[in-house]
């Protein structure tokens, strides 16, 4: 015989009722990381894939937005004690110093990171993991360039006086005085014949760009009409109808945008996140909408992006603890020597 319940019983349901409906969205609330990127990169691709896993697992994703690399890491500087952020995104060079230090970044937990096994071991260490690569190679507008670019030499050429964007150092870590200088007989350790090739550029050069998104849209715009970048460069000229193409000749330096685990706290979901990242379906949106190549080896790659890759044995990586080294004095000298 069912037992019957009383009024009091029905109040005291009801109330235990609305309690668990009120208790379970401030536990979903509890949920949340914040994540530091570039603007273009949230807008592009990861704002989609961060709702879709708020679907998937409850867990709520805040966007923090840093201009360049070298932003984010001051800014996580200044949060130390008491950080904000806890998934960074920044380059692999950028990557390789700032993770030295363990009081402010975690180990990535492969063990708890399914997709992380399909990364292959250069694009990923213990404390960072490749989001895509990249080359920095030459992209340039097709109705104004008419006699296709197939060498970094072409550039300095008079036929581009007043036609280049160009990455001033700050942008992609030194890059373009690395290829100056190999082109010009010197090296990593040697960068005096690389500033002074820089200088006979100059004459060419529209701008020395620290901001992507004005590169691209200066690019779009027929302002420049040729620009020094990786492939996501493509996709602002190519959503304006405009068209271009890119080329990756010897020397091409190739890189990789990264996450990183930061000590907040949080870890364990902003490594369910970065794991997230990292599924063949997410990796294949990477390709298809950054235009960049995506870094688990599941995963399908643009054909735009297949042909903008250099030729075997084009392709170049240098020390990054080098890099790092250097970097501070390259940018010192290449502002006073180069673009004054």
């Amino acid at each position: 015989m069912a037992k019957q319940i009383t009024r009091r019983g029905w109040h005291g349901l009801a109330l235990a009722a609305v309690l668990a409906a009120s208790a379970a969205p401030a536990a979903a609330q509890d949920k949340k990381i914040t994540i530091m990127l570039w603007g273009t990169t949230w807008q592009g691709v990861v704002q989609k894939a961060s709702e879709d896993f708020t679907k998937q697992t409850g867990i709520k994703i805040d966007f923090a937005s840093q201009t360049t690399s070298g932003e984010g890491l001051t800014k996580l500087q200044a949060m130390k004690a008491h950080p904000t952020v806890d998934v960074w995104f920044t380059t692999d060079s950028v990557a390789v110093r700032a993770v030295k230090d363990s009081d402010m970044f975690a180990d990535l937990p492969a063990a708890k990171m399914a997709n992380l096994s399909d990364v292959p071991d250069n694009a990923k260490r213990e404390r960072w993991v490749g989001f895509y690569g990249y080359p920095v190679g030459i992209v340039y507008r097709t109705d104004q360039v008419k006699t296709p670019i197939t060498a970094w030499e072409d550039l300095w050429g008079p036929a581009f006086k007043g036609k280049l964007g160009v990455p001033a150092p700050s942008s992609y870590q030194g890059r373009v005085i690395l290829i100056a200088s190999l082109l010009a007989g010197g090296s990593i350790d040697n960068i005096e014949p690389g500033l002074q090739k820089l200088k006979a550029l100059r004459d060419n050069v529209v701008f020395w760009y620290t901001s992507d998104a004005q590169a691209r849209q200066a690019l779009a715009q027929g302002e420049i009409s040729v620009l020094i970048g990786p492939t996501q460069a493509l996709r602002v000229p190519r959503e304006a109808g405009v068209p271009v193409t890119m080329v990756s000749p010897k020397p091409t330096p190739m890189m990789f945008d990264v996450m990183t685990l930061v000590k907040s706290g949080r870890e364990e979901l902003g490594a369910q996140f970065i794991d997230f990242l990292l599924s063949p379906e997410i990796q294949g949106r990477v390709s298809d909408i950054l235009l960049a190549a995506p870094t688990n080896k599941k995963a399908a790659m643009s054909d735009i992006i297949k042909a903008a890759q250099p030729k075997p044995g084009d392709g170049v990586t240098f020390d990054e603890d080098k890099v790092n080294q250097y970097f501070a004095n390259w940018n010192d000298r290449f502002n006073a020597e180069v673009a004054k």
